[in-house]
């Protein structure tokens, strides 16, 4: 079989999300249609990061699905938002996290939990999880820095499997609630995957204005467990700097950063892929490391396909 390179490889793993909103259409229309003054507004990259979840939750997936030793299997969005989004400064809208993970994998887990603090969110969220009438969908309304405790009694036990989605706005996922989904096998056997949005672009400029005295350096420390950010310059320095602290706190660990950058747009954020050690050295990785590959070399091309998906709803 002939090995996809560049666009057609991306053009491929979209038209897997072209599939879920052609297959559920119905569903989607119907979801659409409840609170529907309520959505979450975002940037024009972001499709392309739903591209990514959708290929991390397939690859992980499948491999857990063949393994008997774990007797549970959780997914956990932990910025859930509305479950619908609306494209800024246009009237394009295109289904969530939320959405991407129940149509395609909710047959899979045995509890999906979403978090999300916003009241309006939250229960625009509720209801559209409402529509499938499954009592694995938890949506949670609160801010997952307080609710993590809650989902780890459930998510922290032998032979089980958990997907974090952590997909914050910013900083707000703070580093005491990183350590503790880093940790989640520290007792147990378990199998942990996250994937984890690092908005370096922003992180770098906040950095330079604490630097120059602004406010933004207990916010900074928060996030990074420490004040060693006083140490970067550069976007690189930054990120290597928050692979380093993931390092420390779980030695074996393996971690993967896909850096999503648009000139032309004029932003850079990177997606951390965390994921444990296995004895026979993680060959299944190589797959995220095609994903890293094929979206680096095609920047803001990459983005302006992954733009397309958003006309699949409209």
């Amino acid at each position: 079989m002939q090995k996809l390179t560049g666009m057609e490889w991306l053009k491929k793993h979209i038209s897997k999300l072209e599939f879920t909103s052609s297959k559920f259409k119905k569903e989607i229309e119907k979801i659409k249609n409840i609170q529907p003054e309520i959505y979450n507004e975002f940037q024009p990259w972001t499709p392309l990061k739903l591209v990514l979840l959708n290929y991390a939750l397939d690859t992980c997936t499948t491999i857990i699905r063949r393994k008997e030793f774990f007797k549970k299997m959780y997914y956990i969005d932990l910025f859930a938002g509305s479950g619908i989004n609306k494209i800024k400064g246009s009237n394009d809208f295109l289904i969530g996290s939320p959405l991407v993970a129940v149509l395609n994998y909710s047959i899979d887990y045995d509890l999906m939990f979403f978090c999300e603090d916003d009241p309006d969110y939250s229960s625009a969220l509720s209801a559209r999880l409402a529509y499938f009438r499954k009592s694995s969908l938890k949506p949670i309304p609160k801010d997952c820095n307080l609710c993590l405790n809650q989902i780890m009694k459930v998510v922290n036990n032998q032979n089980v499997y958990a997907f974090f989605f952590v997909d914050p706005y910013f900083m707000e996922f703070g580093w005491d609630s990183m350590k503790k989904i880093l940790n989640i096998n520290r007792n147990y056997t378990i199998g942990r995957d996250i994937l984890f949005t690092f908005m370096s672009g922003v992180i770098i400029r906040f950095i330079g204005l604490a630097k120059k005295g602004g406010s933004e350096g207990a916010g900074l420390t928060k996030f990074f467990g420490s004040e060693s950010w006083k140490n970067v310059n550069s976007i690189d320095e930054a990120v290597k700097l928050y692979k380093t602290r993931i390092l420390e706190e779980t030695p074996q660990t393996v971690v993967k950063t896909i850096k999503v950058k648009s000139d032309k747009h004029g932003f850079c954020y990177h997606l951390f892929f965390i994921t444990n050690k296995t004895k026979n050295a993680n060959p299944w990785l190589k797959s995220i490391d095609k994903a890293k590959r094929e979206i680096e070399a095609n920047s803001d091309k990459s983005v302006e396909l992954a733009l397309d998906l958003i006309y699949l709803l409209t």
